[in-house]
């Protein structure tokens, strides 16, 4: 192998430098060439935002409860927009009636055969710390609490002689599913509940940034 050669190839393996050339003399200075990196903007995705229910069709409709409960409730839907209250940390509150009897000239409207209720909370350990406090304060007045099943959530049955609420938390939501006795058996009433917990909760499951807790 010449000589040039073999200075080229220890220059490309080993970076070694002062390779003589034939001929003599100093080997050339190698050509460099620099860039400069282009800059880097960072890019920040906003985080998903749940969006409070502005219609109780936008939480259950009619139709999904109907299929939950597996009986089509009579009556009118309900939508209440509660007061954030800061003090525990909750941010925004919507309740849904269904199956509320309308008021006529001698008697208001009746209770709602099943109430959704939505809470917001500033961050899922103020929402749990709120569950612990409902079912303990439940538990005190001889309510029973049982484990419930409600796909991606902490869910609670409380059973009681005026009526079953079961209470899902996925993080900082809170959703409180109430029927009243006398439509469902007591394991109906808990399955319709949880799959109706998990098509409240799927619908409100945030998808992208565009939207903002309100209310």
């Amino acid at each position: 192998m010449g000589g040039a050669l073999s200075c080229v190839g220890l220059v490309g393996l080993l970076g070694l430098a002062g390779c003589a050339l034939p001929g003599g003399g100093a080997p050339p200075a190698a050509a460099t060439t620099s860039t400069t990196p282009a800059p880097t903007t960072a890019t920040t995705t906003p985080a998903p935002v749940f969006v409070v229910p502005g219609a109780c069709a936008q939480l259950l409709t009619v139709g999904q409860v109907a299929d939950g409960l597996g009986v089509r409730l009579p009556g009118t839907t309900t939508y209440v927009v509660g007061e954030p209250q800061p003090d525990i940390g909750r941010t925004a509150r919507i309740t849904c009636g269904y199956g509320v009897a309308p008021a006529t000239d001698t008697a208001g409207a009746s209770d709602p055969l099943l109430e959704v209720t939505v809470f917001v909370y500033d961050g899922p350990a103020a929402a749990a710390e709120r569950v612990e406090v409902l079912v303990a304060n439940q538990e005190q007045q001889g309510v029973r609490a049982d484990p419930a099943v409600v796909p991606g959530a902490d869910a609670v049955l409380l059973s009681g002689p005026a009526d079953t609420t079961l209470v899902a938390t996925v993080a900082e939501r809170t959703y409180a599913l109430t029927l009243l006795p006398g439509l469902l058996d007591a394991p109906g009433t808990q399955g319709a509940l949880q799959t109706l917990a998990a098509v409240a909760i799927a619908a409100g499951d945030p998808a992208d940034g565009s939207a903002a807790a309100t209310g």
